[in-house]
């Protein structure tokens, strides 16, 4: 064999570094393993002592438990000579799991480019420029483009509509502000590029901002990076493992905007307002009304408070109604017109220091231009601390200004001493202290009856700066741990029992070729899993999929190259000469190489034009088509080789499986009739169950939430819907009915939603879930609160509340859905470009690609017919699109070989009827055929039984794909071939 030496240096110098590289999980999970079993038997023993510790309470010993172990087996090294690391270091270098298999938080916050162009223009409220921006608005609910491409497309339309328009208008952008880069001169295609380059660099600032952030929250391994098109605004944020999700969302959209107003204590005008405001209101009510006047639903404050009103957290929504209602606004009195009324952050406590739901009112007041007296543009730094002596372990937020901002803050402080300032973050009042003195050096601090996290995140968002505009989640995947947890123990079991069936298979039938193709196979698992962890690459449910397919093709290739050397053995010629036709181009590798670069084209596709699973799914399979290539094909020649230079041999099979189908001369034209009309059958039942049932389809194409919840007894799906759909109502009195099904078992479902799908805001997220919860709260045990039901951390025993939440706004749904069909298009059309030039017959490429569309829209149409039936989700998402891509991957796998072989026959027997030479091209491909399909379904099969409720619904679609997959490329593929080379034949004998 040439270039022995060259393919054992390199299998060497790779199983090294994936050894290397695989070494940090092995030695992280030793680390966690040990840790675990002692915080477990600390937890055994707290609980033995305290049995009636709340759910909270055992959590936060639990992670407290936890960080002290893993903080004190971080300090021990490993030392393997060369190889020195601690746990610190391992962790950051070991294997990355999706959410889908360990848990966390994926979000993508869209920053306001609405916003950002409101600002550029000095929030101008010209008509035709609020006309054009509303317009980009709604246009944007059904468009693929970026919002700043969309504002400028509605600009030209309405410039055309209107005439007189003019971007560098004073009215538009051609502000004071921005004189220098924009004048009256300044033409359109100027003054857009200065747009522009405006919006890149405030969305640039705002990542800078978030990614700060994140570096101070203290998240292991997290992801924070931009996507989209420049300017786009969105930015992915993935937390691996994080527990606490409202907490993040809170850290993440918070604009942190922090300013200084004069906090105005309750006077007569302020009174006499709220009890004009509330007469009249009184009046405008139907007289036949029992409702309570609004003040009497308002205290005012005493002693001196710096809140105007206490108001109860029930009522809150209708004294905003009040106070920004068209009354509202004009009983307001000259002198309160520069007045704001906010909220405070949170409820006050009572004498006893208890909380009661009377949230503060503030009456605030600016300067002479109606403006805060002090942004937080000063604050260069923040922290948390306890002011354990002087404020009796108050939590406090110091912090510290640059020198011109100390010194604005001393001449504040000096003119309002002994009066309240109130400290304002995004338009909630979190303290007003009297300023007892005019404080100095530029040091100071905010209290807020925080909690020290809640100090925390303030501080780190004060030190991290404001985003230059509002930033809201637009989509959001959240998977408690425990059932990430779960994904792992199941999909690591039912791997292993799928590998395992897969080696004893390949040995049984192969013999002594089956044992190489098993150290083949573990060697290429090997470099796949040691690749990927050196590249940093995440491994997910759709990359699950990718190394499924890599299996797949690495036993095809085996398997190929195997049934050609037993072939050659028929003919009588020797081993070793059997063996060197298998592996040259003639002999099995052209096959091996279409089938793979088929694969591989449409991985590169999928990898340019897919999104986040998609992605992953792509470079989990463009790694193991190259491994598999090198060890299916070289290694494990070199292997074969190995043993027939030192003069041993090597069987191919046994008495059994030797001949088995070697004089195999089915007569497969006969059933073309039959086949296509199964085929047909098959498609309209597809076609009449999605045009009458249609497909359910998942929230990432059609926009809304959705959330898993698991119960600690059964439930019935359709009384859960009718309790929610109570509660799913709007301001206006519409009801939306929730599409619940239950996931597994009896106690588990999913919930999805359009309740206010259409509103990305951080507070209507908080309000659905506040309405799940009212809604399930009769079948949740009766003592999990609201905070325990939506923050399910890892417990012993099945986690029970929300366990996974999803939510994608209406603009990703467009793009997630352009991007998955635009891809598959693509890719089907590049797949057929190659075999076109491969075969030089677009009969062939033309049959190979609707024989894919055959499989992929019978995929579909079960789908279709079985959702609801079956007792686990049949949901189109981009897991779905994912296994839609290997199910097309295996397909064109598939149906190459036997091209390949028709190809072939076509050159060696030019006098062979065509309809003779496709049976002999199917009969001589069959065991190939069967052996493949046969092991990857295994592997799916295993996988769909023992792996899990999360990949359940994953793998049926595979299982159902790669089988029918297998019955087209025989069935379906060959007899179109047939059919459409007929007449270009003709000359050939029938």
């Amino acid at each position: 064999m040439q270039g022995k030496g060259l393919v054992l240096t390199f299998a060497t110098v790779m199983a090294l570094m994936s050894l290397y590289y695989l070494s940090f999980t092995w030695y992280t999970n030793n680390v966690e393993t040990k840790a675990n079993k002692e915080v477990q038997f600390k937890m055994d023993s707290l609980l033995s002592k305290s049995p009636n510790l709340t759910v909270a309470e055992r959590e936060s010993y639990q992670n407290s438990f936890k960080n002290n172990t893993l903080s004190r087996l971080s300090k021990d090294t490993l030392n393997l000579g060369i190889v020195k690391y601690d746990y610190n270091t391992a962790k950051e270098k070991e294997m990355s799991l999706g959410l889908d298999l360990k848990g966390g938080m994926n979000v993508i916050l869209q920053v306001s480019i609405r916003d950002l162009l409101s600002d550029l223009a000095d929030k101008s409220q010209d008509p035709d420029f609020l006309e054009v921006l509303n317009r980009t608005t709604e246009r944007q609910k059904a468009s693929n483009a970026e919002y700043i491409d969309d504002f400028f497309t509605e600009y030209n339309a309405y410039k055309q509509e209107k005439g007189g328009l003019k971007l560098a208008a004073p009215s538009w952008f051609g502000t004071r502000n921005n004189s220098e880069l924009i004048n009256i001169n300044t033409s359109d295609a100027q003054a857009e590029k200065v747009i522009r380059d405006y919006i890149e660099s405030k969305v640039s600032t705002a990542f800078q901002v978030i990614r700060a952030r994140i570096d101070q929250f203290g998240v292991t391994q997290p992801v924070v990076q931009r996507v989209g098109e420049r300017g786009s605004g969105r930015i992915l944020v993935e937390l691996p493992g994080v527990k606490d999700t409202d907490r993040v969302k809170n850290l993440l959209q918070s604009t942190a905007k922090l300013e200084f107003w004069e906090a105005v204590r309750m006077n007569n005008d302020i009174a006499g307002y709220f009890t004009s405001l509330s007469n009249r209101l009184s009046v405008e009510l139907d007289s036949t009304s029992t409702a309570a006047p609004l003040i009497s639903k308002m205290v005012p404050s005493q002693g001196g408070a710096s809140h105007v009103f206490v108001v109860p957290t029930s009522d809150t929504a209708e004294v905003n109604k009040a106070i920004h209602s068209t009354v509202g606004k004009s009983l307001l009195p000259g002198n309160l017109r520069n007045f704001k009324f906010l909220w405070g952050n949170k409820t006050i406590r009572d004498a006893a220091n208890q909380e009661t739901d009377l949230l503060p009112l503030y009456a605030i007041r600016g300067n002479a231009k109606n403006e805060a007296l002090m942004d937080g543009g000063s604050v260069t730094s923040a922290s948390a601390d306890r002011q354990t002596q002087t404020f009796g372990n108050e939590v406090m937020v110091s912090m510290q200004m640059n020198s011109q901002g100390a010194q604005n803050w001393y001449e504040i402080t000096k003119k309002f001493n002994q009066k309240p300032i109130a400290i304002v973050l995004d338009n909630l009042v979190y303290s007003a202290p009297n300023i007892n003195e005019p404080i100095a050096g530029g040091r100071s601090q905010i209290s807020g009856d925080f909690t020290f996290n809640e100090a925390k995140d303030l501080s780190s968002v004060l030190s991290a700066g404001s985003l230059p505009a509002s930033a809201s989640i637009i989509q959001a995947d959240v998977v408690g741990p425990s059932l990430g947890k779960e994904a792992i123990q199941a999909g690591i079991l039912s791997f292993a029992i799928a590998l395992a069936l897969v080696f004893v298979y390949m040995i049984l039938f192969y013999s002594g070729a089956g044992i190489v193709s098993v150290i083949a196979l573990i060697t290429n698992l090997l470099f796949l899993f040691g690749i990927l962890v050196s590249f940093g690459a995440v491994l997910t449910l759709p990359g699950i999929a990718g190394v499924v397919l890599t299996i797949g093709m690495a036993v095809d290739a085996n398997v190929i190259i195997y049934e050609r050397v037993k072939e050659e053995l028929f003919k009588g010629k020797s081993l070793k000469e059997s063996v060197s036709i298998a592996y040259s181009w003639k002999g099995a590798i052209s096959a091996i190489v279409d089938a793979n670069v088929t694969t591989l084209i449409t991985a590169i596709v999928l990898f340019f034009f897919g999104e986040g699973p998609i992605k992953g799914f792509a470079v989990t399979l463009m790694i193991g088509i190259f491994t598999s290539l090198f060890t299916s094909v070289l290694f494990a020649k070199l292997l074969i080789y190995n043993r027939l230079d030192n003069g041993k041999t090597i069987s191919f099979g046994n008495k059994l499986t030797l001949t088995f189908l070697k004089d195999a001369k089915y007569d497969f034209l006969k059933f073309k009739k039959t086949a296509y009309i199964i085929s047909a059958v098959l498609l309209l039942i597809s076609v009449g169950s999605l045009v009458t049932r249609g497909l359910n389809l998942g929230i990432e194409f059609q926009n809304g939430r959705e959330y898993k919840v698991r119960f600690d007894q059964p439930v019935a799906s359709n009384e859960v819907a009718a309790d929610l759909a109570n509660v799913f109502v709007d301001e206006e009195g519409t009801q939306y009915h929730p599409n619940v099904v239950t996931i597994g078992s009896s106690n588990q479902i999913k919930i999805s939603t359009k309740y206010k799908s259409e509103d990305d805001s951080q507070e209507v997220d908080k309000e659905v879930e506040e309405k799940l919860y009212e809604g399930l709260k009769k079948y949740l045990p009766a003592d999990q609160s609201f905070d325990e039901f939506v923050n399910v951390g890892e417990t012993q025993g099945q986690a029970l509340g929300l366990v996974e939440y999803r939510k994608v706004g209406p603009s990703i749904a467009d793009d997630i859905t352009y991007n998955a069909f635009y891809s598959l298009g693509f890719a089907l059309a590049m797949v057929f470009l190659y075999l076109l030039i491969r075969f030089r017959k677009w009969q062939f490429s033309a049959a190979a690609v609707l024989a894919v569309f055959h499989d992929s829209l019978i995929v579909l149409g079960l789908f279709s017919l079985l959702h609801g039936i079956v007792p686990f989700s049949l949901e189109i998402d981009v897991a779905f699109i994912a296994a839609i891509l290997t199910v097309i991957g295996y397909s064109i796998n598939d149906t190459v070989i036997v091209f390949d072989r028709i190809r072939e026959f076509m050159y060696d027997h030019p006098k062979m009827s065509f309809g003779k030479l496709i049976n002999a091209a199917i009969n001589t491909t069959l065991t190939r055929t069967m052996n493949t399909s046969l092991t990857t379904l295994f592997v799916i099969f295993i996988i769909f039984l023992f792996g899990g409720e999360t990949i359940r619904s994953f793998m049926f679609a595979l299982l159902v794909g790669i089988g029918i997959g297998t019955y087209s490329s025989v069935f379906v593929a060959s007899f179109l071939a047939y059919d459409f080379s007929r007449k270009s034949l003709k000359n050939r004998p029938e």
